[in-house]
């Protein structure tokens, strides 16, 4: 180790959905080329990497607010890229794999500075999932068919809330909740299915579940209940946009790519519906899924499956039966679609929400990011976005657009909630 060469980082310790403001490298040999390197840990136990080549200047400084790498993980001058850049250690020829994160444990990086391979400076930075001593209150609940996590401010309510919902992995997500739960919200991470007593299979899961979590929060004092958005991507988006369709008490809907449709359940078999309503199925859209899609299923290898909802687009006789009725939704709607999203046509679906919202003169106003080459945005802002989920492909493109845009529309959601919840 150096006693001259320094690194600092500000915040050294900051919520996980803030940015790195000040990234330097000083006491370093003028005009030198030094490694800069950041490690972590996901809570699977994979060991994720960057890394970056520099060049000091005639001061023997880096500053990388300023200087993008000569190579690298990541190639602006970003200090956060040095965190969304970052890759499994070791594994440079598989597509880049889902960060595992679920809990609001704190996620410590190790960076350090390297010349010819050998350290001469490190540290360490955290990132946190909720404030900071007792500001945010965590309350689990697993009883009468709700489950799941509410963060609430601990200071006096009540709070507007929010209500989080996960994709086709099921369960629910902590760290997500905890981070809106610290920007003032009651944020409730509520699973709909694949946790407590709830269905094992996303298929025809009663809508009704949305009823029970409301009633549960309509009994916490830390709640305005005049006050509910919902939040949910993937196929937490599809669901977030129906429920907002179906209950009234619902005032603001937020999707990550959603869906415009109702589609069937994912689970092998005969298809059905993803919902039902009242004891009957809410109508649905098949996927029409190639036969090489599902020779490559067979054979353990990665597939997109956008081609088989754009075929289940073409043989529909009649779209607006599956239709989302969004223009029932009773408050404002927040959309993010990638183009290059290979899970299902994101973009396509968002183009169709926005448009029926506009047909039927929506009262409420639509923030509408439709992003150019983003893929499947799913992933948290400032961890890396992932280009494959098991067996299923997210993009195609480079997941460094991904990684971008998923910091600016979470950004821009925490804005749209502060204009029209609070």
């Amino acid at each position: 180790m150096s006693d001259k060469c320094k690194i600092v980082i500000q915040p050294s310790e900051s919520l996980a959905d803030q940015p790195l403001m000040t990234f330097k490298i000083c006491g370093l040999t003028p005009n030198h080329e030094v490694a800069i390197r950041a490690r972590t840990q996901d809570e699977a136990g994979t060991t994720w990497m960057s890394w970056g080549t520099f060049q000091s200047d005639e001061a023997g400084s880096i500053d990388i607010s300023k200087q993008a790498p000569l190579a690298g993980t990541f190639a602006i001058a970003d200090p956060s890229a040095i965190l969304w850049s970052m890759r499994p250690d070791g594994d440079t020829t598989n597509p880049v794999s889902m960060f595992e994160k679920k809990t609001v444990t704190p996620l410590s990086v190790k960076v350090s500075v390297e010349i010819n391979e050998e350290t001469v400076a490190q540290t360490t930075i955290v990132r946190i999932f909720s404030s900071k001593g007792t500001e945010v209150i965590r309350e689990p609940v697993d009883q009468e068919g709700v489950t799941g996590t509410l963060f609430y401010p601990a200071s006096k309510g009540p709070h507007p809330a929010v209500i989080c919902l996960s994709g086709s992995g099921g369960g629910f997500n902590e760290p997500r909740a905890s981070l809106l739960a610290a920007h003032g919200y009651a944020a409730f991470a509520l699973a709909y299915f694949g946790a407590g007593s709830l269905p094992r299979e996303l298929h025809e899961i009663p809508v009704e579940f949305i009823e029970r979590g409301l009633s549960w929060l309509g009994q916490h004092n830390s709640v305005d209940c005049d006050r509910i958005a919902v939040y949910g991507y993937s196929k937490g988006g599809e669901l977030a946009l129906l429920l907002g369709s179906l209950y009234s008490q619902i005032k603001a809907v937020a999707a990550f790519s959603g869906s415009s449709f109702v589609w069937q359940g994912l689970r092998f078999g005969r298809p059905g519906s993803s919902w039902t309503q009242g004891g009957k199925t809410v109508p649905y859209l098949p996927m029409k899924v190639p036969l090489y899609t599902i020779f490559k299923l067979f054979l353990g290898k990665t597939v997109a499956f956008r081609e088989s909802y754009t075929r289940g687009l073409r043989a529909s006789k009649n779209l607006d039966t599956a239709a989302i009725r969004v223009e029932q939704i009773n408050g404002p709607v927040f959309l993010v679609a990638g183009t290059d999203d290979q899970v299902w046509p994101a973009a396509d679906f968002a183009d169709t929400i926005a448009e029926r919202l506009k047909q039927h003169e929506h009262q409420y106003p639509c923030k509408y990011f439709r992003e150019k080459g983003a893929g499947h945005l799913v992933c948290m802002p400032y961890l890396p976005s992932a280009e494959v989920c098991r067996n299923l492909i997210f993009t195609s493109s480079n997941i460094e657009i991904t990684s971008i845009v998923m910091i600016k529309t979470w950004d821009a959601m925490i804005d749209f909630f502060e204009e029209f919840l609070k």
